[in-house]
């Protein structure tokens, strides 16, 4: 078969490899689609560390074309996507039912091969922990291959915490933050607040439930924030952008006793400077949100089938297999949004 195949540091090869073999306790998918991350761009660049040679790609759908004798549940022909993070279950963190942060996690895409292939074999701990989820009728391959994030985006609003009627500020228009946006009106925000450079990006926010979209480049945030909040501040605030200078500078943004959710991943290495005192005096929850769980992943796969979430806007680009290094440019360089490569066709 022919995968996308990590061997180095901006060394990334379609190479023939060995189509994977099952055991009788894995599973066998042929792949349909598969979602470029920014962390697939990180491993290509380097700023993500993985041991190759790898298949890169956690994001993923594709339908079953063999079951393991030992496995009960899943039959060939049943479209799956895959919730990619596998956790232990045994270490404290586990053990306290935060899974999306186990201390000895796996992922499908780092420690394992991932869905960068004409087939991926599924694990057998995958299985048994429920990792491997069905497509809900209504959800198109290319949607689920799409709903990792969404589900990430997902444990980023319970961390958030809305009480309802609340004003929520959301900084980047990517697709995390786009999710964000739809995601804060379900959970009943009252209003809802974007932060974009990109006009193009601040527009389809606003089509996708956004009360007010601000340009970060062209006013005063601070300003602006304070005349819609009466002087306040906002309730809740989502970081989806991976920048120590955003970071800093979206401190007093929040009003006191508000939350403050630090979503995006920084270089390795970055560091931030806080007052504590604005910690300390204003009693600001600062948090972080990381990854999620195969439960949140079938929770947003039903939301997509009952059209509370809609995916197709999001989704700009798919890429033959032979044009994947145009999908992992247009990832670092902030191009489009969501993009994913075609595995069905001609390579």
């Amino acid at each position: 078969m022919k995968a996308l195949v990590f061997h180095g540091i901006k060394d990334i090869r379609i190479d023939e490899v060995s189509k994977p073999k099952i055991n009788q306790d894995e599973i066998l998918v042929m792949v349909s689609y598969a979602g470029i991350c920014g962390t697939d761009a990180r491993i290509y660049n380097g700023t993500k560390k993985i041991t190759p040679p790898r298949i890169p790609g956690h994001e993923l759908a594709g339908v079953i074309v063999e079951v393991g004798q030992g496995v009960k549940g899943y039959r060939e022909g049943e479209r799956v996507t895959v919730y990619p993070m596998l956790h232990c279950g045994d270490c404290y963190v586990c053990k306290g039912g935060r899974t999306n942060i186990c201390v000895n996690r796996k992922t499908i895409g780092y420690e394992i091969d991932g869905g960068f292939a004409e087939y991926i074999k599924l694990p057998a701990a995958a299985i048994k922990k429920g990792n491997v989820i069905k497509i809900p009728e209504g959800v198109s391959d290319i949607a689920a291959a799409a709903s990792e994030p969404l589900a990430a985006a997902y444990n980023g609003m319970l961390r958030c915490q809305l009480k309802g009627k609340e004003t929520v500020l959301i900084i980047g228009g990517g697709p995390i933050g786009l999710f964000h946006v739809q995601l804060a009106k379900i959970f009943e925000a009252d209003k809802i607040i974007l932060s974009e450079p990109m006009e193009n990006k601040r527009k389809l926010a606003k089509e996708l439930g956004a009360d007010l979209c601000l340009n970060p480049l062209a006013e005063d945030l601070a300003e602006t924030l304070k005349d819609f909040t009466g002087g306040e501040g906002v309730d809740c605030l989502l970081m989806d952008v991976g920048r120590v200078d955003v970071i800093e500078k979206s401190l007093n943004y929040i009003k006191k006793g508000g939350r403050y959710v630090l979503f995006a991943g920084c270089p390795q290495g970055a560091q931030i400077t806080i007052d504590p005192n604005w910690i300390h005096y204003r009693e600001i929850e600062f948090t972080g949100a990381s990854s999620s769980s195969p439960a949140n992943h079938r929770i947003v796969l039903d939301l997509i089938a009952s059209g509370k979430i809609k995916m197709d806007p999001l989704i700009t680009d798919i890429f033959p297999l032979k044009d994947w290094k145009k999908g992992f440019e247009n990832k670092s360089n902030y191009e489009g949004l969501k993009a994913l490569i075609d595995f069905r066709g001609e390579f």
